[in-house]
């Protein structure tokens, strides 16, 4: 069989509108219904998948219909056992835990944990800590505020600092509002002794602490018995002030955490 440049024309010309319906078929399709459902005749959402085909031909599937089914709504939420959902991932675990996998394992100085709220099941962010770095030369004082967005209204307060010996100092308080009170202190095998002086009256902060540990060894770095020394207070319910009453200048890590 033979074919001229006419034949071969007509085909080439019956194949593009071959395709053509089948293409403008299946947009009017999609356009026309808006919705698509796997599984299901009866879609609740843009994408529907009734992964046991069990839901009703009409109506809202309930509760145990849904339990199987995944959805992507018109705004882009996307439900998981449920057929409606309200937030951008919204997950019916039926009393089940859920599982993440290979997970890369970082601990870093600030971090946020994942919390649920028992009345609305969402799932947040929440601070557990908040780490700042200041140094501060001997006799100076420096100033920090925690961010509102940590929003750790009672819980740890942990002073660190370390000297060219390699020799490190931690004190520990504990915090609520605008009361500090002293947990412990320790640098190196010396046991911090602490003193508060009294609030005035007039005062809006909490007491002001001051550490000292006695007998300190002599760092090549230049500090003294003094260099690990310090006061620190609560200026406002978010900031800390500490003054250095050392001998050498200091970096001091600040970081408030979770009880």
């Amino acid at each position: 069989m033979s074919l001229n440049h006419n034949n071969i024309l007509i085909l080439n010309t019956n194949q593009i509108m071959k395709k053509s319906i089948i293409f403008y078929c299946l947009c009017l399709s999609v356009s026309y219904y808006s919705q698509v459902g796997i599984g299901t005749t009866n879609p609740q959402a843009v994408l529907h998948v009734d992964g046991a085909k069990d839901n009703a031909a009409t109506g809202a599937p309930t509760a145990a219909q849904e339990a199987n089914d995944f959805v992507v709504t018109a705004t882009g939420n996307v439900g998981i056992g449920n057929a409606s959902p309200q937030r951008s991932l919204d997950v019916d675990a039926k009393n089940q835990s859920l599982r993440i996998r290979n997970l890369i394992r970082q601990v870093p100085a600030s971090y946020d944990i994942l919390t649920r709220d028992l009345t609305t099941s969402d799932v947040v962010a929440t601070s557990y800590s908040y780490t700042e770095s200041v140094t501060v030369a001997p006799a100076a004082s420096a100033t920090v505020t925690v961010p509102s967005t940590v929003n750790i209204a009672t819980g740890l307060f942990i002073v660190k600092s370390t000297n060219g010996c390699a020799r490190s100092m931690i004190t520990t308080f504990v915090y609520n509002g605008l009361s500090l009170g002293y947990v412990s202190g320790v640098a190196r095998d010396k046991i911090g002794n602490p003193t508060i002086a009294p609030i005035a009256p007039s005062a809006n902060t909490s007491g002001t602490w001051s550490v000292v540990f006695p007998n300190i060894t002599n760092c090549g770095d230049g500090g003294t018995g003094t260099q690990f020394d310090f006061t620190v207070m609560k200026t406002t319910a978010d900031s800390y002030t500490i003054t250095n009453n050392g001998n050498v200048a200091k970096t001091y890590q600040l970081t408030v955490s979770r009880l």
